[in-house]
């Protein structure tokens, strides 16, 4: 069974690792908001996903409760920051104890990664503030206080690692959630540890502020691990599964080739972006899955991810071939309606409604925002309280997130 299915609340709540829990004869589970896991040999230790920075010195401290053997390889399943950055307090251990420092083992696609988010650092930062919001302020220093430590050895398709003694590792690569992905199998154990092709909820196949998954792909590594028959896989994020990994592993899989084919085939059919985000819904068996629960990503990302990834930006209207500026097309709106007051009766009607009608009521505020002028304060106030009362409804933890932070940005607003 899965020991930890996070909601937002537990995803978001502490990126501290709490202690390692042997799951199997020389493998170590230390939970985090990402993971880590030590797997020992009879000669040394590898390290697979240090996690964040300021995580590097506790897995450590956790690592030096279990063994004093030498880290051989510190292992990137990906290079996300949450999984591959507390590498400085690993190497630094290795410098105080006369240890060699450990290689650093990851997709050649790695390196690549890091150099994009050296270049994109300040819009990085500023969307790691709104995303994981929950941290509490400055969730965007761990892009802004990072330290690169790319791979020493990197790799394509598969990788055998052999320098732990007793101990083979085996590196696979798979595309998912990331080009650059590892999902490690220790053949001895039968372990998988998963990285972020498994979260213990519905797979973050899509997201507001990050570049291309792959769904399909997705599927096929997930479908990969089930192959093997572990006895446990540990998940990026959440807990670990033992007798029910391979339904874990099937039921995701699933879910996402049916995503894949049913986007596929409305294209085929001629249907738009908007038709295609409206309507496709997971099946009932797969939506009420406990393994699919949106608490991470959702439904209706990874349709946008699939939709970003087979066809342009084009979404059949032509009249968005050239666009008029928001700001021109709310004066307009407002010239139309008799103004502000009608914009903000109508908004506090449906405020008082479903989700669909707070949803429908931003889109309407935002007219007033747009046009500026003197109501644009009062809109920016009204605007902070749906989104609030959107968040309040919202499992995924990143859209719970991005509408929290951006109604405390609208506040502001209101009063500057």
């Amino acid at each position: 069974m899965n020991e930890q299915r996070p909601g937002p609340e537990a995803l978001g709540a502490s990126a501290r690792p709490r202690g390692a829990k042997e799951i199997a004869p020389g493998v170590y589970f230390l939970a985090g908001f990402g993971n880590t896991t030590f797997l020992i040999g009879s000669e040394g230790v590898a390290v697979v996903d240090p996690g964040l920075f300021i995580n590097g010195p506790r897995v450590v401290e956790e690592l030096r409760a279990i063994t004093d053997l030498e880290v051989r390889y510190v292992i990137y399943t990906h290079g996300h920051y949450d999984h591959a950055f507390g590498t400085p307090a690993i190497l630094e251990d290795a410098r105080v104890r006369g240890h060699q420092p450990p290689e650093i083992v990851g997709h050649a696609n790695v390196a690549k990664r890091f150099e994009r988010y050296a270049k994109t650092a300040g819009h990085l930062a500023q969307t790691f503030d709104l995303q994981f919001a929950s941290w509490g302020e400055g969730g965007g220093d761990v892009v802004r206080k990072a330290q690169y430590c790319p791979p020493t050895i990197s790799y394509e398709d598969h990788l055998e690692l052999n320098g732990l003694g007793d101990r083979v590792i085996e590196c696979r690569h798979g595309l998912g959630e990331t080009d650059d992905h590892t999902w490690v199998w220790v053949p001895d154990a039968r372990v998988i540890v998963g990285g972020d092709f498994i979260v213990s909820s519905m797979p973050n196949a899509g997201t507001p502020f990050r570049v291309q998954r792959y769904v399909l792909e997705w599927a096929e590594a997930l479908e990969d691990m089930a192959a093997v028959h572990p006895v446990a896989v540990v998940s990026g994020h959440g807990g670990v599964f033992t007798e029910d990994a391979e339904e874990m592993l099937s039921v995701t899989a699933a879910s996402l080739r049916w995503l894949d084919a049913e986007v596929v085939r409305r294209l085929n059919e001629g249907q738009w972006q908007e038709q295609i985000l409206d309507e496709v819904e997971l099946p009932a068996e797969l939506a009420e899955s406990t393994y699919l629960q949106p608490l991470y990503g959702c439904t209706s990302f990874a349709v946008r991810d699939l939709l970003r990834r087979y066809v342009g930006w084009y979404d059949g209207n032509p009249s968005m071939l050239f666009p008029s500026t928001r700001a021109d097309i709310a004066a307009e709106v407002l010239a139309m309606t008799g103004g502000s007051e009608s914009i903000f009766a109508r908004v506090d009607e449906l405020s008082a409604g479903t989700g669909a009608d707070q949803q429908l009521a931003l889109h309407l505020v935002d007219f007033v925002i747009f046009a500026g002028g003197e109501h644009a304060a009062e809109g920016h106030a009204r605007k902070a309280d749906l989104l609030d009362a959107r968040a309040a409804s919202e499992q995924s933890f990143v859209a719970h997130n991005v509408l929290k932070s951006t109604a405390v940005i609208e506040r502001k607003m209101a009063t500057d």
